[in-house]
């Protein structure tokens, strides 16, 4: 007879067998969690470890852990946050520019404004495509839109979406958008320090997030750290300008590869950047699996809450990588006036908000 366990969700107790996964127990029991990829890449499932333990899903010190991951292996009690129940949108391509090399600005627009949280993403399936995610962001420049999404695609020459920006995928071009998805949103009430770590589009959902950040408090500490390829995948520049005119914010930005254009742009990967974190700290990350991995070691290390937003080209790639994760786991038990200000967004719906340009599971 297998074992029974009490399962508490926001102080509501159920049971459960224990073994058993802990989405599929939730959903089977009418316990609604937020879940997209079941990859443990996402984050959409993760909720807190408040008592107990579970098996799986999560780093050891860790107290957010991935539901789809985790099984339950005690007496539980976990809490979830409130966010956006996700929706399906039919859009139309606004626009589309060309902001580097390898990145495309897609604009979408909306029949109605979505409710979202800065740093969350969205999935879009532009029409006779597969679907892919993208985080919602801030516009780099000028005011926002609430009907108006902006995305930033890192275009792949393999990639069975990215390519077909401006080519097949013009202005008018439908698409169909769901969400919001993700856990890696911006916190409100933060008395602290805020450190962002953005790598290639990455930067998109982190400047969602230093958006409501600084909106909701001008005079906070702010750390950004933007890392890319090279100078010119720093397409974000007029952004981070409009960032640095508040009094308490230190930017960052750096490239792999060799540039002399810019004494201000360093070198290195953005680990090596990273100022000492404290408790008091909040950590937001996006990008490349191995850099927001790493930052989130250091910040778990320094006992700072950490936030992050991996990008995976592909969705079965994603899941190969998580089991295999799991499986090691187990195994080792002066500055001018801007042109423009940064104008408040709705906390619930025009906020800023994987991805853009990247993929989250299938980002």
């Amino acid at each position: 007879m297998r074992k029974i366990c009490k399962v508490t969700v926001n102080d509501e107790p159920y049971l459960a067998n224990c073994g058993e996964l802990l989405l599929d127990w939730a959903l089977m029991n009418g316990v609604d969690l937020p879940h997209d990829c079941r990859a443990g890449v996402c984050g959409s499932c993760r909720v807190r470890l408040v008592g107990g333990a579970v098996f799986g899903g999560h780093t050891p010190g860790d107290e957010m852990i991935h539901a789809c991951q985790a099984r339950i292996a005690s007496d539980l009690a976990i809490a979830t946050e409130a966010t956006p129940d996700p929706v399906a949108l039919a859009a139309d391509v606004a626009g589309i520019v060309r902001l580097a090399p390898d990145v495309m600005g897609v604009d979408v627009e909306l029949p109605k404004p979505l409710d979202y949280l800065p740093g969350q993403y969205c999935k879009l399936q532009f029409r006779g495509l597969p679907a892919r995610s993208y985080s919602p962001t801030y516009p780099l420049e000028g005011r926002s839109d609430d009907r108006l999404l902006h995305f930033h695609v890192r275009v792949l020459s393999d990639g069975m979406v990215s390519p077909a920006l401006g080519r097949t995928i013009r202005a008018g071009h439908r698409v169909k958008l769901t969400g919001p998805y993700g856990s890696a949103f911006f916190r409100e009430g933060h008395p602290g320090r805020i450190v962002l770590v953005a790598s290639g589009t990455g930067f998109a959902p982190m400047w969602s997030v230093a958006v409501a950040a600084i909106m909701e408090r001008p005079q906070r500490e702010l750390v950004f750290i933007v890392a890319a390829r090279n100078i010119r995948s720093l397409y974000m520049h007029a952004a981070l300008c409009r960032l640095a005119l508040f009094p308490n914010v230190t930017i960052i930005p750096l490239v792999s590869e060799p540039q002399s254009v810019s004494h201000a742009v360093r070198s290195g990967r953005p680990t090596e950047h990273l100022p000492q974190l404290s408790p008091d700290d909040v950590v937001y990350t996006a990008g490349a699996p191995a850099m927001t991995d790493s930052v989130a070691r250091i910040a778990q290390a320094a006992r700072a809450r950490c936030y992050t937003d991996p990008f995976v080209a592909d969705a079965s790639l994603s899941g190969q990588t998580s089991l295999m994760t799991r499986f090691a786991g187990w195994l080792n038990q002066p500055r001018a006036k801007p042109l423009t200000p940064i104008t408040p967004q709705r906390q619930h719906g025009t906020a800023p908000g994987t991805r853009h340009a990247s993929a989250v599971g299938a980002r």
